[in-house]
């Protein structure tokens, strides 16, 4: 309606021009003030239930809260407690998609659930397929930073000494030297899986008949001296996880040792495995033919020494028609389809994100409502000055890291954006592991071998607590895991984009030998508050 408005008030402007003096001008003065009463009515009318802005991500509907202008409602489509790899379009949020005035999201990298709607004309992709990466030539040089730019480190009280991580005891890893009494072992506390009650699960395509699940030692040990599994009928991991999860969490598990029998039932096991074998097996009876899912408490490859974990009465081995993770560790898996996505670790491409937000913002203002465009303007400009200042502020805590010991290793490939602005190298452990079906002893001697090569001075989780994979490398390794967890999918718990950088950032430099000025980063998430506050 109001595009109607403007197309007659501007048709009157043409007319106006080819009669010339034939029409007075107090009559169009007249059509004028007409036009604008009946536009202002009709546009009062319009906006008393105006279309909400739909920012998908949740680091995305911070950025676009900070741009847009008070009187635009924002919708969160998804909130901080979701995964947005693996998550699925409920009902009503399809209905907010599709009610929508304009949708901004990181795209199908980031979040696979949106592909169907990138094909909407509302739909803005604003991550990494639709911004041109910054090359950082603008950089200066950040990993030569001179040390003198800090004026200002007086606040170090939260640091939790992590300059002196690399030399404490790692409370948090297993001791698993104690292993005399595996079958009274206590399980409720085992936490070492993550979040999540289960670390693997697997569809297998199984015949009626018996099968051999077998755990051997790896280097004269079990990885660990009991495991939860839990076996149930179906062909469909994501439907049974949440039964699965309730049945791992669950104290009355039933107990099995070697050679015990194993079938599909909604009660979970608690394997424990014979320290005076190398190798335990157990039973598991098919009824009927059908798939089958596996939900177990570790990584079974982790239980591998010379041959694979399933096989059949036959001594073939028997490989998922369907796991999770797809590449090893977190349950959640980070297949990005070859663009990795985290571009917002790069501030200078969150201000492309940005840039590419509020010329969207920008063409659904009136053309007229030029103090409405004023206000979009200075809110970007106000966005973008506060992510130049972060980027100077990573620079100077970066530049107090000792040069021989910038390198940052997690287990996804996620950081990398971050490490080329800053000057860190980075290794991602998956990049070494690659699928979960290559979680065997040599190949995690390949790592060990490359984290002792470069000098690695810490392990940062991307969890808590840390997934057993890496409490396994820190281990053989010596080399301690970062006692805060970085933050790599989108925003904190709490929090705002600044606030991710900011946590990223004092972890990283703290724990790799450096010293963080958080109290001026902090100066900096609150400047950013004041924007998003509608």
């Amino acid at each position: 309606m109001q595009l109607i408005i403007e197309s007659l008030v501007l048709g009157l402007l043409d007319q106006s021009a080819e009669r010339g003096a034939t029409i007075h001008k107090s009559i169009f003065r007249n059509s004028l003030l007409v036009g604008a009463i009946v536009f202002s009515g009709l546009n009062q009318s319009v906006q008393a239930k105006p279309k909400s802005i739909v920012a998908v991500e949740p680091l995305v509907c911070d950025l676009v809260s900070a741009i847009a202008v008070p009187s635009s409602p924002v919708t969160c489509l998804i909130n901080r407690k979701q995964d947005v790899h693996d998550v699925k379009i409920s009902p009503r949020q399809a209905q907010a998609l599709n009610n929508a005035s304009q949708v901004f999201t990181l795209g199908q990298e980031m979040t696979p659930a949106m592909k169907k709607w990138l094909g909407n004309p509302i739909t803005v992709v604003v991550g990494v397929s639709a911004i041109e990466i910054d090359d950082h030539d603008d950089h200066d040089d950040h990993s030569s930073a001179k040390h003198d730019d800090h004026d200002d480190h007086d606040d170090h009280d939260d640091h939790d000494d992590h300059s002196s991580a690399k030399h404490d005891d790692h409370d948090d890893h297993d001791d698993h030297d104690d292993h005399d009494d595996h079958s009274s072992a206590k399980h409720d506390d085992h936490d070492d899986h993550g979040d999540e009650a289960f670390e693997w699960a697997g569809v297998f395509e199984l015949s009626r008949g018996t099968y051999k699940w077998s755990f051997a030692k790896v280097d004269g040990d079990y990885a660990d001296p009991v495991m939860k599994m839990v076996i149930l009928k179906t062909g469909d991991i994501e439907a049974s996880e949440e039964l699965a999860e309730e049945l791992l969490e669950s104290k009355n598990s039933e107990v099995k040792r070697n050679n015990d029998k194993l079938v599909a039932q909604e009660k979970a096991y608690l394997l424990t495995f014979n320290k005076r074998k190398d190798i335990t097996t157990f039973n598991v009876e098919i009824k009927k033919a059908g798939r089958y899912a596996f939900f177990t408490e570790h990584m079974p490859f982790e239980f591998e020494a010379d041959e694979h974990f399933f096989k059949d009465v036959s001594g073939d081995d028997i490989e998922p028609i369907a796991q999770v993770p797809d590449e090893g560790g977190d349950h959640h898996h980070h297949d990005h389809g070859g663009l990795d996505p985290h571009v917002w670790h790069d501030p200078h491409n969150i201000i492309k994100m940005g840039n590419v937000i509020s010329k969207s913002l920008n063409k659904k203002i009136s053309f007229f409502d030029r103090e409405t465009k004023k206000v979009l303007k200075e809110r970007t400009q106000a966005v973008n000055s506060i992510l130049e200042d972060l980027d100077q502020w990573i620079q100077r805590q970066v530049a107090t890291i000792p040069s021989n010991q910038r390198t940052i290793v997690s287990k996804h490939k996620a950081m990398e954006y971050y490490g080329d602005a800053f000057g860190l190298k980075t290794i991602s452990l998956l990049d070494f592991l690659g699928h979960s079906a290559s979680l065997r002893p040599q190949t995690i001697s390949k790592v060990i071998t490359e984290l002792r090569e470069e000098n690695v001075q810490v392990i940062f989780p991307e969890q808590k607590p840390s997934s057993k994979l890496l409490k396994n490398l820190s281990r053989q390794t010596s080399t301690p895991i970062a006692k805060q967890q970085i933050f790599v999918d989108g925003l904190m718990p709490t929090g705002n984009t600044i606030s991710v950088a900011v946590h990223n950032t004092c972890t990283i430099v703290n724990s790799l030998g450096g010293s963080c000025n958080k109290k001026a980063g902090n100066q900096l998430e609150n400047r950013w508050d004041s924007l998003t506050k509608r």
